[in-house]
């Protein structure tokens, strides 16, 4: 059995309203277009199914009209707004997805997915979770919300829990202290309750975005959970989902949780399967990139499968509503302006800052590319005085580590990149004003 918990409250999740952002203002009729900034805000979170909207209707464009069936194809092929379901569409996370199953799923050990934002670690998560389901184990699935406590984190899991994971003898004993959790309770609580689960039937919960978490207690409850599951030899495993620092975090309250926690590290995607998926939604969506914007699209995305396929998705559209399948560099610096000014409705300080930055000095500008690089691929930044200075708020230091800093908004570093490269080449072509 595999839930998703519907209480995640995915309109939290600022990638996803990025994306609704640019559904609203493809949709908008052509004032509200040029003032989408404004007006639009983002879709509700239960979203409606993609094809009710492909009706043939078309839609008012910069006076062109786009078909809609022509959109959602587009919409389809390049869909960084959702997980993937399916592992042929998991491009270049094999090995990851083997190292689960080894671990988790058949040496019953816990396991924390960990990388930078837009890497694919929810789609590995869920992808995981249909496999194991099929294997017959209960998965149990929801993101963590920022302001939480460890009782109204794991509560709505164990509501999920079925019978049939109970040992018929102890049924009455499993229900009597499920009665006694009010209020709030931790780890030691959870882990009495779960000793009454058949061993015969392995219990996954998955706890994404636990980077979201705001409270130490909460992340110090959750790992004394997996150490009392592991020193009781549970038939319930957890998985973790969270940037970089999460691991950290969960080992500095547990140190011996090197023992029992499995890293699954996500690094970015290499540049072969950054290549075959825009080629492969390329076809789908009925265009061609030119070669000059795969180059582009590749080096600014830093192999995040989140900012490749919100790229090539606003290319698309921009090379509709010019009434061309030909993707050139006008069009694709077109549609990246679209991506960052639609960014920059829910992350509007940073973008301020970095549209200040687009024409920079040279000097001050390879800087910037520097520690966008660095921070897209490790999410972390080693920047020096100069650099800390010009980004300003938009870093935040990294209370574990003195010396490094990582990004407020851990998608803007390819947005500082796109905005660096639309600088580039309008002084490429206007010389004179560099």
């Amino acid at each position: 059995m595999n839930v998703s918990l519907a209480s995640t409250k995915a309109d939290g999740n600022m990638l996803l309203r990025v994306w609704n952002g640019l559904w609203q203002w493809l949709v908008a009729s052509p004032v509200d277009q040029r003032r989408y900034g404004a007006v639009i805000q983002p879709l509700e979170p239960e979203h409606a199914d993609i094809a009710a909207r492909a009706e043939a209707t078309p839609i008012p464009f910069g006076g062109r009209l786009i078909n809609r069936n022509e959109t959602v194809r587009i919409m389809n092929a390049f869909d960084s707004a959702h997980p993937v379901r399916q592992r042929k569409n998991l491009h270049g996370r094999d090995d990851k997805l083997e190292a689960l199953f080894d671990a988790v799923l058949f040496n019953r050990q816990h396991a924390v997915i960990h990388g930078a934002r837009g890497s694919g670690k929810t789609s590995l998560a869920q992808v995981f979770g249909d496999y194991a389901d099929q294997q017959g184990a209960v998965v149990i699935y929801a993101a963590c919300e920022a302001a939480t406590s460890f009782a109204e984190l794991i509560r709505p899991y164990l509501a999920f829990i079925p019978e049939s994971s109970v040992s018929l003898k102890e049924k009455a004993n499993f229900d009597c202290d499920m009665k006694l959790l009010d209020g709030e309770f931790g780890a030691r609580a959870i882990v009495d309750l779960f000793s009454y689960l058949s061993d015969g039937r392995q219990v996954i919960l998955i706890f994404d975005e636990f980077d979201r978490a705001e409270s130490a207690a909460v992340v110090e409850q959750v790992a004394t959970l997996i150490k009392l599951l592991s020193d009781a030899r549970s038939s319930v495993q957890v998985m973790i989902v969270g940037i970089g620092r999460t691991l950290d975090d969960l080992i500095r309250c547990h140190p011996s949780l090197r023992r029992h926690l499995v890293p699954v590290p996500i690094g970015r995607i290499s540049q072969g399967d950054m290549l075959a998926l825009i080629d492969t939604g390329a076809a789908r969506a009925g265009v061609t990139f030119d070669a000059a914007c795969r180059t582009l699209i590749t080096s600014i995305s830093c192999g995040s499968p989140y900012h490749l396929q919100l790229f090539c998705y606003v290319a698309a559209i921009e090379a509709s509503r010019r009434g061309t399948r030909n993707i050139d560099m006008t069009i694709m610096q077109a549609g990246m302006a679209r991506a960052f000014d639609t960014w920059a409705m829910v992350n509007g300080p940073d973008a301020t800052l970095f549209r200040s930055l687009e024409t920079a000095a040279p000097e001050i500008r390879k800087g910037l590319e520097h520690c966008a690089r660095e921070a897209a691929v490790t999410d972390c930044v080693h920047a020096d005085s100069d650099m800390q200075t010009v980004l300003g708020s938009a870093l935040l230091a990294d209370e574990s580590h003195p010396d490094r800093f990582y990004f407020r908004d851990g998608a803007a570093p390819q947005f500082l990149l796109a905005i660096l490269a639309i600088g580039h080449a309008a002084q490429a072509a206007n010389p004179q004003e560099g």
